[in-house]
């Protein structure tokens, strides 16, 4: 055996091997999926001739689908693994990317459902997988590029699907959706490996267990806070999500005033989750989250004060998407910190499960309070995260932290 075969059996030994496959998954999934729902969204109106509410009820739908299929996934990856259940994720993606071929509304609607399962199931697989991959000091960097891999992938994505759309229809759109998933679903079964970790495909539990790998919360205390420290950041991302381009828009009657947001959010955002990553495998996941909470209140504060100027909009939009994000990749190193690595799959389903009821929860308050007082949903929602500080305090109190080697509190 020479020294180069010598050095990649040891290179696949490492966390480092599975992790590149990994993100590589997800930089294919986000070609997949961020094309999918504006497209999709296009796609029912001109070729089905659905109306917005009907389209915002086949979207909500989805959504639902996916948390109860969330809440779900954890039991599954006690069964099948986090590999397994990130290879059945995937699969539902590719059922769904047949609903460009399907041109009733009865068959539109259960496939569209079906890719909300799929990327629930995704994304507790993913999620699991990663913080099970045992080298905790790059956990934080690690997080950031995983959560990034999603926008790469949408930036190829994203223009592709647009060429191919205008030249070829709808149609050929789906087939390359279709195309990509598959490819990804090699490179889960053949090239990511299985972690020795998990519970062995198959495996039974009783009732009791099985109610509680579905809802953590239950019996783990830790859980519990997670859920308050992932819910009260996203109802203020999802008010931000809806209002700050409609009220861009409203102000500047400029599409390219809204472009150029969305494009400098992009960058600012994805530059403070790496940032966010970094900060903490050097100095640990509380003080980086300390300080993105506390931006998310600046945020607030800040656009409550400033709805009726483009540049107050723009710059405490960005501050507060920047730090949503940041928390995003946090949460991955918060259950590494936290919960056993045995309860992580179900973890990572119940905050997929939370994470989705908020952004339901903040787009409806910030479309109902807006009307009232356009600053009003901004001020309440930011200030909700006062909430998040003393629930961080708390998570990572000393007696309440996870000890798992070298994890301590911070």
């Amino acid at each position: 055996m020479t020294n180069l075969q010598i050095r990649w059996r040891q290179w696949q030994t490492t966390p480092a091997y599975p992790a590149m496959w990994l993100i590589l998954i997800q930089i294919i999934g986000g070609m997949r999926d961020m094309p999918m729902m504006p497209f999709f969204v296009i796609y029912l109106q001109e070729q089905i001739g659905m109306s917005p509410a009907t389209i915002s009820s086949v979207v909500a739908g989805s959504q639902l689908v996916g948390t109860v299929t969330a809440l779900l996934g954890g039991a599954l990856a006690v069964r099948l693994g986090s590999k397994w259940l990130l290879a059945c994720g995937l699969a539902c993606a590719g059922v769904c990317s047949l609903v460009f071929q399907a041109h009733w509304l009865w068959l539109v609607i259960p496939l569209w459902w079906i890719g909300g399962a799929g990327g629930a199931l995704t994304t507790v697989g993913g999620g699991s997988y990663l913080t099970r991959l045992g080298d905790r000091k790059a956990l934080g960097i690690l997080s950031a590029l995983y959560v990034l891999s999603i926008t790469i992938g949408g930036s190829i994505g994203n223009p592709i699907g647009g060429v191919l759309i205008e030249r070829y229809g709808f149609g050929a759109f789906g087939w390359m959706m279709m195309a990509i998933t598959l490819v990804s679903i090699m490179v889960v079964i053949f090239l990511l490996p299985a972690q020795r970790s998990e519970g062995q495909p198959g495996a039974s539990t009783g009732v009791r267990s099985f109610w509680l790998s579905v809802l953590p919360a239950v019996g783990n205390a830790q859980a519990r806070l997670l859920i308050g420290m992932r819910c009260l950041p996203t109802v203020f991302y999802g008010m931000l999500s809806l209002l700050i381009p409609l009220l861009l828009n409203t102000l500047s009657g400029s599409k390219v005033t809204v472009a150029a947001y969305g494009t400098t959010m992009l960058i600012m955002a994805s530059s403070a989750q790496l940032l966010a990553g970094r900060a903490a495998d050097r100095w640990g996941a509380r003080l980086p989250t300390l300080v993105a909470y506390a931006m998310l209140i600046v945020s607030g504060v800040g656009l409550a004060f400033s709805t009726g100027t483009v540049i107050g909009l723009f710059v405490f939009g960005i501050l507060g998407n920047a730090a949503a994000w940041s928390l995003s990749t946090l949460m991955y190193v918060w259950v590494a910190d936290g919960v056993p690595k045995a309860e992580h799959p179900a973890t990572f389903g119940m905050l997929h499960a939370v994470w989705s009821l908020s952004m339901i929860t903040g787009s409806m308050l910030g479309g109902w309070l807006v009307v009232a007082t356009p600053g009003l949903p901004f001020v309440l929602a930011g200030l909700l995260n006062a909430g998040s500080l003393f629930l961080t305090l708390v998570y990572y109190r000393p007696k309440n932290t996870f000890k798992s080697g070298s994890l301590q509190a911070r």
